[in-house]
């Protein structure tokens, strides 16, 4: 804990030290399809993933035409459809069972970015590594043969010492900008890699894709 600290106090040190014209700010938002990868097989048409919703506040450094670095702290929705253990072999299994998982998280990114157009387009690719702490879970359990109406309850983090709090892993980037007033419009498609366990009792790790829409404005 106190390397992580050292990291993100000397990451901000730097940005506050830096001439405002090279800072940007900004925020975006969209779509997640999450799942987990794990060590058990499915059916074939089983549904894996759940969906929801992340958003972001975003800081970047403009490092020169090709290279910028910043943070994107926000919040995203995680989970799965198909928990591990779901199988009938598990004697406390009473039917589907879907996991929501809410995490606030600190990427910290590298981006590349190739203007077009005289600058008024840009491609760009980031990469990077970022710590999460779920902050709130769900289960939903449907039952299979249709007689008991589903299920949502919320687990009690607390004294439910099942799943990991903390997560971290690699996050990838493409996207594309247009200029708009002061600063950049953009879209862009984001993949997640977890590289720890989301449940302490099975091989579970976190993915998602993120479709967002975003903002950047040059200070």
């Amino acid at each position: 804990m106190k390397t992580q600290k050292l990291i993100l106090i000397s990451f901000f040190t730097f940005f506050t030290f830096q001439l405002s014209a090279q800072i940007s700010v900004g925020f975006k938002a969209g779509y997640t399809r999450a799942w987990e990868k794990y060590d058990v097989d499915v059916p074939e048409d089983a549904r894996i993933h759940v969906t929801g919703f992340n958003i972001s506040g975003m800081v970047y450094l403009k490092i020169n035409d090709h290279l910028s670095l910043g943070i994107e702290p926000g919040y995203v929705e995680r989970g799965a459809a198909c928990v591990p253990g779901w199988n009938a072999i598990d004697p406390g299994f009473r039917g589907d069972t879907e996991l929501f998982l809410k995490y606030a998280e600190l990427p910290i990114m590298a981006q590349g970015q190739l203007p077009l157009l005289k600058g008024r387009l840009e491609v760009f690719g980031k990469v990077g590594y970022g710590m999460a702490y779920l902050t709130t879970a769900f289960e939903k359990i449907t039952d299979l043969d249709g007689i008991v109406a589903p299920t949502r309850s919320k687990l009690d983090l607390s004294s439910d010492d099942r799943l990991n709090r903390l997560d971290h892993g690699i996050h990838g980037t493409i996207g594309l900008s247009k200029t708009l007033g002061k600063g950049r419009v953009f879209i862009e498609t984001a993949f997640y890699s977890s590289v720890r366990n989301a449940d302490r009792n099975n091989f579970s790790r976190n993915r998602n894709l993120n479709f967002n829409l975003g903002y950047l404005l040059s200070l």
